[in-house]
């Protein structure tokens, strides 16, 4: 998959309308994996209280794309009462089975992160007669060949469904799956984020924490962007840098009163970032809270053995988890 292009390495990158960053990430998404793959059908399913509507498509049929406008059931009826989870179990055809993990009676034919491929959709003998009961068989009668469904989910719940088609075969590849992964991974990572900035934007007043200076430090301009959003929301004065040498340069230059700094960044980590911080600084040196992708009991060392660093977060965090990350922080600060 392409990359994104090289974000500025120094300074802030505010995102003020959150409605309009969440349709740019969509549209930029959506680009990326046109251009990184040869199918001429890509779309972008988008979780909204318990339906995946197909929300940006490329390719498509306008009758296609008019059925795909919900994956409920078309019997159901607008005014049924349901809650989120029970939406998510109605969800019909290969798109719902996605959605939910639901690979039973068809391992064989999901990857092990959940995506179902086909390169010869036509085949059907391979796809068990249960299944295909279920399936509303829109895509066939599209005369889709080469099919890729890719959940996007952050945590258990699928935030997105990339969608890519073509009625040429053999377009797929596992390589070229896997990579298709690796961008629903980090595209749920920002919705889940913007989700939760949401909630930080809804919270009361008086559930805000005393206002603290804060460097955010994340080689990820969307991610720095949305954690600088979701602190300012609580009340903080947000920094955000996007290398550990400018967040150095940033605090020769100025105090703050902690530090968020991601644990996969070039030329520093930050983990050597925060060793760099409580060396030059002790003992004024500002806690540091790690941000990573790998949870902390996958990380190559344990929590309790970095003095250096003052709390965990991993990606995607909530507000709750940011704001218990910085009593935390704080807390031993001032011990």
């Amino acid at each position: 998959m392409p990359e994104s292009p090289n974000p500025p390495r120094s300074g802030a990158f505010p995102i003020h309308n959150t409605l309009a960053f969440h349709d740019t990430i969509l549209d930029m998404s959506l680009a990326l994996i046109s251009a990184a793959t040869k199918c001429r059908c890509v779309g972008i399913r988008v979780e909204d209280e318990g339906d995946l509507p197909l929300v940006r498509s490329l390719g498509f049929s306008e009758d296609f794309v008019n059925q795909e406008l919900s994956l409920l059931p078309r019997d159901m009826g607008e005014t049924l009462d349901l809650d989120i989870k029970e939406r998510l179990a109605l969800l019909e055809c290969l798109c719902g089975r996605v959605i939910r993990g639901d690979r039973s009676g068809c391992e064989e034919l999901f990857t092990a992160k959940g995506s179902f491929w086909r390169n010869d959709f036509s085949d059907t003998e391979k796809i068990p007669p249960g299944v295909q009961e279920e399936m509303r068989d829109a895509c066939m009668e599209e005369g889709f060949q080469s099919f890729v469904l890719v959940p996007c989910h952050p945590d258990h719940q699928t935030l997105a469904l990339l969608h890519l088609c073509d009625t040429r075969r053999g377009l797929l590849s596992e390589k070229l799956v896997a990579g298709l992964e690796e961008t629903g991974e980090h595209l749920a990572k920002l919705l889940f984020e913007l989700r939760e900035l949401k909630k930080a934007a809804s919270q009361p007043p008086e559930a805000k924490p005393k206002q603290l200076r804060v460097l955010v430090v994340d080689d990820e301009v969307e991610m720095a962007s949305l954690a600088e959003q979701m602190l300012e929301l609580q009340g903080h004065q947000v920094t955000a840098t996007f290398s550990a040498p400018g967040a150095l340069d940033m605090l020769s230059k100025q105090k703050f009163d902690i530090v968020l700094a991601d644990f996969s960044m070039p030329v520093m980590s930050g983990m050597g970032l925060a060793r760099e911080i409580r060396k030059r600084w002790q003992p004024y040196a500002p806690p540091v809270i790690l941000m990573s992708g790998t949870s902390a009991k996958e990380m190559p060392f344990r929590e309790e053995e970095t003095p250096d660093v003052a709390a965990f977060l991993s990606k995607p965090f909530s507000v709750y988890a940011l704001t218990d990350a910085i009593h935390k922080a704080m807390g031993q600060e001032q011990q």
